[in-house]
């Protein structure tokens, strides 16, 4: 991966050292970790998630949260008021009584708040400010395999270090009364360190963070080998797809895995208009078969990596609220690659491009495509009727 411009300066000062790292899977091995993490947590517990779902899943997770706060650790939990629009209130009100601090992210509310756009898309917890789990993976059965199923495939990062006690500090932002929606950026910080392992960035438009967008920017025009993309709602905007085009015109080999099962059927739809578009543009297009796709995984180069739950379109990009590690190690990266490729050979069928499609089918494929950026940009940029603007949690 080349530098190119002096943003990769502030960029690569702002690495930290990672004491511990892994690739966790969506399944037993997420959730494992997850339980286990909560059991040896001794201080704090942060966990914030877009869906809770008191299946079998979630109440094995409940469960764990509430034997820690018996234990005497400080326990919070935030929800997305509208990925988790139904989450029982008697639950909540058993884990406040337990001493449980629980808040819903803006409620969706017919007579208050209406918007739906700026979610908490992110998937963070955090254990004593010591170690953290940071991906695209949710509280619910069909992220952990229910009952004959294949989980839906998603990924994430556990961390150990002083890039949890960041994280730590992002979650208390969010939890405080009064979130605001808008601050200035961080500047960036020099300080002349090595190259280190993990990155912490956010996205958040309204508080003036794009900083994953900008990390997919940067890391598709430093690519000179190769990129793998793992993408469950691709729709990407003229720049990345420009991107993606002069990555391709340098001879970077690019493997993009989309959706073959989605839990959203439009967003296939409005993707596969996109499927020419890549194949002329010389970039592999392959399907995950087995399960439902949720993953937001990109690696280039056996260098760099990120993990979390930005998806390439206009939600994550100017609507939700969202959160992802970058890792840059070469040694961790390739040997995670191994692991990808292997993936890929067994649950993916590559799409070769087949003869021309009729005219009929491909205005069927163009409105799909339209219809789907247009639904994201109404939920995106929907009008926020909140008084409460400034207090999205509650």
């Amino acid at each position: 991966m080349k530098r190119r411009t002096h943003k990769w300066d502030a960029y690569y000062a702002a690495f930290q050292p990672a004491s511990a790292l892994r690739l966790l899977r969506s399944g037993g091995e997420y959730f494992e970790c997850l339980l286990d993490a909560i059991a040896e947590a001794k201080k704090s517990i942060h966990l914030h998630t877009y869906i809770f779902e008191m299946d079998q899943t979630g109440r094995r997770v409940s469960t764990a949260l509430m034997e820690a706060v018996g234990r005497g650790v400080e326990v919070s939990v935030v929800i997305d008021g509208f990925g988790s629009l139904n989450f029982p209130q008697a639950t909540c009100n058993a884990w406040r009584q337990a001493g449980i601090q629980v808040k819903q992210f803006s409620r969706i509310s017919l007579f208050s708040n209406l918007h739906i756009g700026r979610r908490l898309h992110h998937k963070v917890f955090v254990a004593d400010g010591e170690r953290a789990i940071v991906g695209g993976i949710n509280v619910a059965d069909k992220y952990h395999g229910e009952k004959g199923q294949i989980p839906w495939l998603d990924f994430a990062l556990y961390v150990e270090g002083s890039v949890a006690e960041k994280l730590e500090h992002i979650c208390r932002q969010v939890e405080a009364p009064w979130f605001t929606l808008r601050n200035y950026r961080e500047p960036p910080r020099y300080h002349g360190q090595q190259i280190a392992q993990v990155n912490v960035r956010q996205n958040d438009w309204l508080r003036n963070r794009k900083q994953i967008y900008f990390s997919y920017l940067m890391a598709l025009d430093a690519a000179e080998h190769s990129i793998c993309l793992f993408a469950s709602y691709f729709l990407p905007g003229k720049r990345l797809r420009n991107a993606f085009e002069r990555a391709a015109a340098r001879g970077v080999r690019i493997r993009i895995v989309l959706a073959g099962k989605s839990d959203i059927p439009r967003a296939v739809n409005a993707s596969l208009y996109l499927y020419d578009w890549l194949q002329r543009t010389g970039i592999e297009v392959y399907e995950w078969k087995p399960s439902v796709l949720h993953a937001k995984l990109a690696m280039v180069d056996d260098e760099w990596m990120t993990v979390g739950s930005f998806n390439l379109n206009q939600l994550s990009t100017y609507g939700s609220i969202e959160l992802n590690l970058d890792v840059l190690d070469p040694l961790f990266v390739s040997s995670r690659r191994k692991d990808i490729d292997h993936l890929i050979y067994e649950g993916c069928m590559r799409i070769v491009p087949g003869a021309k499609k009729s005219l009929p089918a491909r205005i069927q494929l163009y409105v799909a495509y339209i219809a789907g950026r247009t639904l994201l940009w109404l939920i995106t940029f929907s009008p926020n009727f909140s008084h409460k603007s400034g207090r999205p949690v509650d």
